[in-house]
């Protein structure tokens, strides 16, 4: 992590930036899947919704080119 971002004033790792791509894509997912009605096929959809995220932002971090 080499760079800090300038948010209104307050330096913050670029890592926020990763976790901010990361919730993009994922209420871009979970609309998706919403709309496919594939929650269903989950035992526990809030936990299912939680690991689509860490998996989407260990993704985003892993393809983010500072790290």
């Amino acid at each position: 992590m080499r760079h800090e971002l300038s948010l209104l004033g307050v330096y913050a790792p670029s890592l926020v930036l990763c976790a901010l791509l990361a919730a993009a894509l994922w209420f871009l997912a979970d609309w998706l899947m919403l709309k496919g009605a594939l929650w269903r096929f989950f035992w526990h959809p809030p936990l299912a919704r939680l690991a689509l995220y860490f998996v989407l932002f260990g993704a985003v971090s892993a393809l983010y080119p500072d790290f």
